[in-house]
Order: structure tokens, then C-alpha cells, then sequence
């Protein structure tokens, strides 16, 4: 089962807000909800690059590995997403 683009995001949001990663709180657990086939995967990948890219995640380089929490500037933006596609 190939999952979308919004789809590996919405479970990346998903997971991020409800363990309340917001701003100085990072994980570096972002890919643990996916299926283990997709964890390398380029599709995922392109999500996390365009979550960056638009200010919904910020990076943080920790113990070699990038950890990742949610902007608080873009709160409104992303819980707007979570609401519409991390519901369902």
C-alpha cells in the first residue's frame, strides 16, 4: 500500500502534536508510525523536506541523528492541517 504525500504527513503531524513537540521539545522518533517499508523512502523524505521548507518542522542536529518538533509560529497553519487530514 503506497501511501500519499499528504497522507505521511498528516501521520507526521499527527504524531508530533499529540506528543506535543512543539518548538524546544524535539524527537527524533518522527518515523516511527510509518510502516517500516517507507522509512527510507523517498516519498517520505519529500514530505519532511517540504514540512521544512514551508516552517512546519524545525531541525535540530542531536546525538548524530536530526531531531524534529513542530514551529509554534506556524501553529495555526499546521493545526488547520492536523484538523482537516489527521482525524480521519
Amino acid at each position: 500500500m503506497e501511501l500519499t504525500l499528504i497522507e505521511i504527513k498528516a501521520r507526521i503531524i499527527r504524531k508530533l502534536v499529540q506528543w506535543k513537540k512543539w518548538g524546544g521539545s524535539h524527537t527524533e522518533h518522527i518515523l516511527g508510525g510509518l510502516p517500516s517499508h517507507l522509512k527510507g523512502d523517498k516519498t517520505v523524505r519529500q514530505a519532511i523536506d517540504e514540512m521544512i521548507q514551508d516552517g512546519w518542522l524545525i531541525g535540530a542536529k542531536k546525538t548524530g541523528e536530526t531531531h524534529y518538533s513542530l514551529n509554534p509560529e506556524k501553529a495555526d497553519e499546521i493545526l488547520q492541517f492536523y484538523e482537516k487530514y489527521s482525524k480521519q
